[in-house]
């Protein structure tokens, strides 16, 4: 007998009158009594038709796909984890189209310290508590090694993506450093900043590091040697910033570096050229670069975020909505959508293409100050300075 999708089969019931169907009841009637679940007024006879609707082969998984689109959330959620399994190329191509920011909640909570630092793609992170910072797997809560407090200094920590590799800027009253580790292990120390270094950050290919500071210079160093490789200063550098660096962000591959300043510039920095290829007015104590690397996100202690196209880097698209400064941004891997955090507490993603607010992630209890995208891009990870480390997804 051919195979009918229509036709009964041995987990179906015979559809025989019109009466409501029980939310935990068997398909009636093969796909049409499907179809007849997701047209309920109700949303969880709606929920349980799309759970049932891959046994129907590719008919049922075109019902799944559209019940994406069905006006209540709750529907949303269990199409996407539904299709979310499956490898059909029409289903990648739905998913591909569907913006699942908008069902995030928050999955897990994750005691830490204070000044958190993320790894790029979620995998571990670091935080200060008490005179030890402990650099921690996220996902099994193991802790992979320690780093004393340096005494009496402030700090920040960036970590690599691939490797065990931590980065800390100190500053103290008579030094200014940046310490290079490898699994615990001290490898370098770079000294040469003469004021408090701002902000550090690594290259996207763990290559280098760009170091920002009050002294008005951005150095880069090579992560393996600790080396310095180059200074953009207002003595030694023509277009370089007049006051102190705010913030950097590295181009995804590496050959540009935006800085901001409190001189009210954003330069971009051609890192073959060693040259200042291009200056934007504007405040920004955060910033991001797309992944297709043509628009830097800039988010400001006026609590909004323009997005700037490089080519024509006068007329931003503003992002407002949040109530403080906006202390971390990033772009979802396909480059649709941006993330931003704020010392409000929240979350927020955004259409990167029209600026349309897409949904606010509520659970910080104080300022949010890192987040990023997981390797998988299933979930979004944020630290704050209420000590703890939040991942949010689709539960």
């Amino acid at each position: 007998m051919a195979d009918n999708s229509n036709q009964p089969r041995e987990y179906d019931a015979v559809l025989g009158g019109q009466s409501q169907i029980p939310i935990a009841a068997a398909v009636l009637g093969g796909i049409a009594g499907v179809k007849q679940r997701l047209h309920s007024p109700s949303i969880e006879p709606r929920m349980a038709a799309v759970k049932d609707a891959p046994k129907y082969g590719e008919a049922g998984l075109n019902l799944a796909i559209e019940a994406l689109l069905d006006p209540a959330p709750e529907v949303q959620r269990v199409a996407y984890l539904v299709l979310r399994q499956r490898t059909e190329p029409l289903v990648g191509q739905a998913l591909k189209d569907f913006v699942p920011y908008k069902l995030f909640d928050c999955i897990r909570t994750v005691k830490t310290g204070t000044n958190v630092a993320i790894s790029p793609g979620g995998e571990r992170t670091a935080s200060l508590h008490g005179k030890i910072i402990r650099i921690c797997d996220l996902e099994t809560g193991e802790r992979l090694y320690t780093v004393d407090k340096y005494p009496q200094a402030k700090e920040s920590f960036v970590l690599c993506q691939e490797s065990e590799v931590f980065v800390r800027s100190r500053n103290t009253p008579k030094h200014r450093a940046i310490d290079i580790w490898q699994g615990g292990e001290l490898l370098h120390t770079s000294l040469g900043h003469e004021a408090e270094i701002t902000t550090i950050v690594i290259s996207p290919d763990s290559q280098v590091i760009a170091s920002g500071s009050a002294d008005t210079t951005i150095k880069i160093w090579n992560l393996e040697t600790g080396k310095l490789i180059c200074t953009f200063g207002s003595l030694l550098t023509w277009k370089a910033h007049k006051a102190g660096i705010s913030s950097l962000a590295f181009s995804p591959i590496a050959q540009t570096l935006a800085s901001s300043s409190s001189d009210g510039t954003i330069k971009l920095w051609n890192l073959r050229s060693r040259e200042c290829s291009q200056t934007i007015k504007g405040y920004a104590n955060c910033l991001a670069f797309s992944p297709d690397g043509q628009t830097l996100a800039a988010g400001g202690w006026d609590r909004n975020i323009k997005l700037r196209q490089l080519s024509n880097p006068d007329n931003p698209i503003i992002l407002a909505g949040h109530f403080n400064s906006i202390n971390a941004i990033a772009f979802s891997p396909d480059g649709a959508t941006v993330v931003s955090a704020s010392a409000d507490g929240n979350i927020k993603f955004w259409n990167a293409s029209t600026g349309e607010h897409i949904h606010t992630l509520c659970g910080h209890q104080n300022s949010v100050t890192c987040l990023d995208f997981s390797s998988d891009c299933k979930t979004l990870i944020s630290g704050s300075l209420d000590k703890t480390v939040k991942i949010w997804g689709v539960n």
